[in-house]
């Protein structure tokens, strides 16, 4: 440790709370002097009380310490801690993380960010919060320790813990040698991971959810956390672990397990951290000397601000993007410094300006779909970062869309064209219009609160075939009620492919007969009225139903792994007998747009002189550029998106 300052004994004086002082530059920072009283030694960890003292360092001061990293939880303060004599009322998480920091220890220095940041909403509090954040890549980064706490834990959690540590103690031998025969401990590997993933009544997700279900895994701010520590320890009730633990306990491709690939939930588990590792990677890089161009065919802000926005939830939604800022600064990527007194439409519009400074193309409207974020202030064209795809229902739609095709050829190999308008508001693009909306389906609803995404105990899969079948046939009579009144048969196969072609790799013919097939008797299914919540087992089902029912299920698994990435999707027909797909809320007299430099067509609204952003859309039969090489320069017009 560095050298610290001598303790203090002050005697807390009776109703009075703690009261910050300004600091003396805006290089420095607080650390909390956590301490432990000889005569507190017989107390319960649960009942400790909690003292200590803020001491002032300047942020290159060399001074040690650790950085401490949990959810804050309900953010009313419940507790207390005693802070230079004078009482600081704390969250009950922020406690629950400070005692278990203490185990085994009567004082810790270590940077708590509710406590050594001043959390008022006084305008100098707003201040010195902005600057500090700014500064949090430094604070991470100068912690010789990140400790992070996962939470009190369960017998669930410690399941999960003691999990990760056998499948990474298996995989050192089974890959290097370490502790005995390698074949010996790809066996105890193997066999582990069968027992980890299997899928029972008591672990209905597997054993490693009871550690991937707590809410630490869920933050935003976390990422920058782990991607900027040196050395990152997780705490979860008794259990400790390595960061290096928790990445190779939950990817089960570096060995890898041999059933991985008939084992699609294998392949899960490391999605809860692989993104925080792959910062913390490109940040190493880029200090060694790498471009970002080097890195994932070019890494831009798009990259590093988009899926956090998708996924990961903040308290203050303004964070969704003031998470980020110390990531992106080691990165050399600059996001307006945060600023907790602007608007959050300014503060989104504003990273939305500096996305498009680093990207080559419009392709940050591929994250934008016609959102609540209209009725927050933000314009169209900009994400609306807020909110969580884990809070996905029908009565919560989607905030931002989830894009499955990144690339084609839908304006060949034009470059981008935009410039700003109503005071950085609007923003002008250039483009072709193509046709008009003419006929539109139900949009798949699915509910995200009754997965596994969303913390349901146990996981109603139901819902989702369920939620989908209703939307069948109308996407079905939407194809048919083109000029051409294609038979069944023929515009089953032109929605198979419509769907199907809503990815990137390309299809065989092979697997478009497959699909159509499958998608024939889910249409069967959903037409028949036959449900999932109907048990084989049922003595009303006819012999047809129950055929029926038992080839659906085969078939829901084909067609569910290709749609996936179509919840919150429409099927929609153009006036010129286009079919498409489209964000939840295409409507008819909608207007199809290529615009210069964007891979996906535009669904735009007219709004007054302007028009509204709706989303992105896949359109089959105009994405390998046959609208766009039909047209000229002439046919080229300036959209404004408010």
């Amino acid at each position: 440790m560095g050298q610290s300052p001598g303790p203090t004994s002050v005697t807390p004086l009776p109703n009075t709370s703690f009261q910050y002082k300004p600091l003396p530059s805006r290089s420095t920072i607080r650390i909390l002097h956590l301490q432990r009283r000889l005569r507190d030694y017989d107390k319960s960890f649960e009942s400790l009380p909690l003292r200590g003292s803020l001491i002032e360092r300047a942020i290159d001061s060399g001074f040690e310490y650790c950085a401490l990293s949990y959810t804050w939880g309900d953010p009313a303060p419940c507790e207390t801690i005693e802070i230079d004599g004078r009482t600081m009322g704390i969250t009950a998480s922020c406690a629950s993380a400070l005692r278990r920091m203490l185990r085994g220890k009567t004082e810790r220095y270590i940077w708590v960010d509710s406590i050594c940041i001043n959390q008022a909403n006084t305008p100098d509090a707003l201040d010195e919060r902005g600057s500090q954040v700014a500064m949090m890549d430094q604070i991470y980064r100068g912690a010789e320790k990140v400790l992070v706490h996962l939470g009190p834990g369960d017998a669930a959690s410690d399941v999960a813990c003691d999990a990760l540590k056998s499948l990474m103690r298996y995989y050192l031998g089974a890959k290097h040698g370490i502790g005995g025969p390698m074949e010996e401990y790809r066996q105890k590997y193997e066999e582990l991971a069968d027992d980890v993933l299997a899928i029972t009544p008591e672990y209905p997700y597997g054993k490693l959810y009871g550690v991937f279900r707590l809410p630490w895994f869920r933050r935003t701010w976390v990422v920058q956390e782990v991607a900027l520590g040196r050395n990152v320890m997780f705490y979860c009730g008794e259990k400790m672990m390595h960061l290096k633990t928790v990445l190779v306990g939950a990817d089960f491709t570096r060995l890898p397990y041999s059933k991985i690939a008939s084992d699609p939930v294998s392949g899960h588990w490391r999605t809860y951290v692989e993104y925080h590792d792959s910062m913390n990677e490109f940040i190493r890089r880029r200090e060694e000397g790498e471009p970002l161009s080097e890195m994932v065919g070019g890494l831009t802000l798009s990259h590093v601000l988009m899926l956090p926005a998708l996924t990961l939830e903040a308290t203050r939604p303004e964070d969704k993007v003031h998470g980020m800022y110390g990531i992106c600064k080691r990165l050399g990527l600059e996001l307006p410094e945060p600023d907790y007194k602007k608007p959050l439409a300014t503060v989104y519009t504003e990273a939305a300006q500096a996305v498009l400074r680093y990207d080559s193309d419009l392709g940050i409207l591929a994250h934008v779909c016609e959102s609540s974020g209209w009725e927050l202030g933000i314009p169209s064209w900009v994400p609306n970062f807020s909110g969580s795809a884990r809070h996905w229902t029908p009565s919560n739609p989607p905030h931002m869309p989830i894009s499955s095709r990144t690339k084609s050829n839908v304006s060949a190999s034009s470059v981008r064209e935009y410039e700003y308008a109503l005071g950085g508001q609007g923003l002008q693009v250039k483009g072709r219009r193509s046709s008009l909306v003419s006929a539109v389906g139900l949009p798949w609803m699915a509910d995200a609160s009754k997965t596994m995404l969303g913390g349901a105990s146990q996981a109603e899969n139901i819902q989702l075939i369920d939620s989908l079948l209703p939307c069948l046939p109308g996407w079905l009579e939407v194809v048919q009620s083109r000029s051409d009144h294609p038979d069944e048969q023929t515009a089953m196969r032109m929605l198979a492919h419509a769907l199907i072609q809503d990815v990137d790799r390309p299809i065989s013919d092979q697997e478009l007969t497959s699909f159509s097939h499958n998608l024939a008797v889910m249409m069967h299914w959903a037409t028949t009225g036959v449900r999932l919540a109907t048990s084989p087992q049922d003595d009303s089902l006819s012999p047809s139903d129950m055929a029926a029912l038992l080839l659906g299920v085969q078939s829901m698994a084909a067609i569910l792994g290709r749609l996936i990435g179509l919840q919150w999707k429409v099927v929609f027909r153009t006036s010129d007998g286009h079919i498409g797909v489209g964000t939840h809320t295409v409507q008819d007299d909608d207007i199809m747009a290529v615009l210069h430099g964007f891979r996906m067509v535009a669904i735009l609204r007219p709004w007054g002189e302007w028009y509204r952003y709706v989303g992105p859309a896949y359109v089959d039969g105009i994405m390998e550029g046959e609208f766009w090489n039909a047209t000229s320069e002439a046919d080229d017009e300036w959209f404004t998106l408010v």
